[in-house]
């Protein structure tokens, strides 16, 4: 009897340290209400109605990223969804001839967006694989520099000659919906209007496709 008292003493010594660790391990858990996702972003620019239409075309832009924030919907993404950021880096290059004018046209830019005070630039919802905007971006701008070469600068709303900086915005700005892929790790937005200015004299369109290149899960603090 004494051996075996023994062994139960022995026994509960053993389990008492590890009784008293677990309801620390649970408590320390983080709480996941929210995936925090970023993705890398190419984009191609559409302009239109540029002095005299020589401007006119598709041309490839990027890198750009955004930051996207999902409710935890059982472990994957789903529900309402918050743009937290979103920035596009443009630099392109047009060369026009036009009757007896002849010139160049290059672009160096960026376009970010300025967050609200719950720093959310944008809110929507995912529908199966598609999200839809509700709310446009807000203040959407676009800051750089632009270089005219050539005797069209300056007319027919080109810009001047030589270098000129560029400031468009800020402004709201409708995206169209992201439409993912299966595994939705990816997603594809049709061609939206982001601008149309006159000086210089252009309307401006983007068609961009978004890649997943990093997630973390997040406790999302209440914003008045």
């Amino acid at each position: 009897m004494a051996a075996l008292r023994h062994r139960v003493l022995a026994a509960a010594a053993v389990a008492a340290p590890l009784v008293a660790v677990l309801p620390l391990r649970a408590a320390s858990a983080p709480v996941c209400d929210a995936f925090e996702i970023e993705y890398a972003l190419a984009a191609n620019l559409e302009l239109t109605e540029t002095p005299l239409g020589k401007g006119d075309g598709i041309y490839p832009v990027g890198p750009g990223a955004a930051v996207l924030r999902f409710v935890n919907k059982g472990g994957v993404p789903g529900g309402p969804v918050e743009m937290l950021s979103y920035q596009m880096h443009e630099h392109f290059v047009i060369h026009s001839t036009a009757l007896f004018w002849r010139s160049s046209f290059t672009s160096i830019t960026d376009t970010t967006v300025t967050p609200n005070a719950c720093a959310v630039a944008a809110q929507g919802a995912l529908v199966g694989r598609t999200i839809r905007w509700s709310t446009p971006l807000l203040a959407y701008r676009t800051d750089g520099v632009v270089t005219c070469q050539g005797s069209l600068c300056g007319k027919a709303g080109a810009p001047p000659p030589g270098e000129t900086e560029l400031h468009l915005g800020p402004g709201p700005v409708w995206f169209r919906p992201f439409d993912f892929a299966a595994d939705m790790r990816t997603f594809t937005m049709p061609k939206t209007q982001v601008s149309k200015t006159e000086s210089p004299k252009l309307t401006a369109s983007i068609a961009m496709a978004g890649r997943e290149i990093r997630r973390r899960c997040v406790q999302v603090q209440p914003c008045p």
